[in-house]
């Protein structure tokens, strides 16, 4: 898998979510700018946007934490 920068896929989600929010978070409220969201909410998009590049690339993680195509030779 080509290295993508987990917090660049994080603040591009984040963006597009409040494009299409129109720049507010779940509560209706205006979303705070990605500098302001704190540590824990920046993981957890990080995180997030980091599952959905595997699964969208095929992607999953052997039991050894090792990547490898779904339906690859083993």
């Amino acid at each position: 898998m080509a290295r993508h920068d987990p917090t660049e896929l994080a603040k591009a989600a984040y963006a597009a979510y409040g494009g299409a929010t129109g720049g507010k978070n779940y509560r209706g409220e205006p979303m705070p700018a990605w500098d302001d969201l704190g540590t824990q909410i920046q993981t957890a998009w990080e995180v997030a946007a980091e599952a959905t590049a595997r699964m969208v690339l095929g992607l999953t993680r052997r039991a050894d934490g090792q990547s490898e195509r779904k339906g690859a030779a083993r």
